[in-house]
């Protein structure tokens, strides 16, 4: 794991997180039934949203975004990971969101540097001062939001396992924002599986095919 605590997505010298899309080595990988992908749309900004109680109001985060900067779809998610990971452009600093998100930096590293440890939710795992090295506001929000993303697909792991227990579905793959299954159709599952996400408030897509070279 990273200092995060985020998984590694190696397993026998192969990183699954990193396979090439373009050589054909994703085809290789294939099912018993089908793969059936659930990908977690605009995960970052949703779970900084739920640390600081802010409600987008759409489904599409992206969108919300594209419409408070005024610009396109594809730009809007280049600005809102720009400045959740690099910090707030001055342009966008009288947006709520921002607003609220700059507040929270502000008073976890003032709780960091106080009590010399900050507490990550969900998991209950504390940053210690005094074991990292080179932190600043940013990089301490952007270990939180990690550490939350890693606690949160714990809990989706757990129910998805409780799920498919004795089922022929079977979830083979996470890779931080995905999780690829292995799914028997027949099986009729995919209103419960979607249903752990959307009672997480988080929104997905879904990629399927007959082998892992799918978009």
């Amino acid at each position: 794991v990273t200092t995060t605590r985020r998984p590694s997505n190696s397993f026998n010298g192969i990183n699954f997180a990193a396979l090439n899309k373009d050589s054909g080595a994703r085809k290789s990988f294939v099912p018993k039934y089908t793969f059936l992908e659930y990908d977690i749309s605009a995960y970052h900004p949703n779970l900084a949203a739920q640390l600081i109680d802010y409600d987008f109001g759409v489904d599409d985060v992206h969108q919300a975004f594209a419409n408070m900067y005024g610009t396109s779809y594809k730009e809007a998610k280049e600005l809102t990971f720009k400045q959740l990971y690099g910090g707030v452009f001055k342009q966008y600093e009288h947006l709520e969101f921002f607003q609220k998100i700059t507040k929270y930096i502000e008073e976890n590293w003032d709780i960091y540097n106080k009590e010399g440890k900050v507490c990550v939710p969900i998991s209950g795992f504390w940053f210690e001062k005094d074991k990292l090295e080179n932190m600043n506001p940013q990089k301490l929000f952007n270990y939180v939001l990690q550490n939350l993303e890693t606690s949160t697909n714990v809990c989706i792991l757990m129910e998805l396992h409780k799920l498919l227990r004795g089922k022929n579905t079977k979830l083979v793959l996470y890779t931080y924002d995905s999780f690829l299954l292995d799914y028997d159709e027949d099986e009729k599952l995919t209103e419960e599986i979607e249903s752990i996400f959307k009672n997480k408030k988080l929104q997905i897509k879904t990629g399927y095919g007959a082998s892992y070279d799918f978009e």
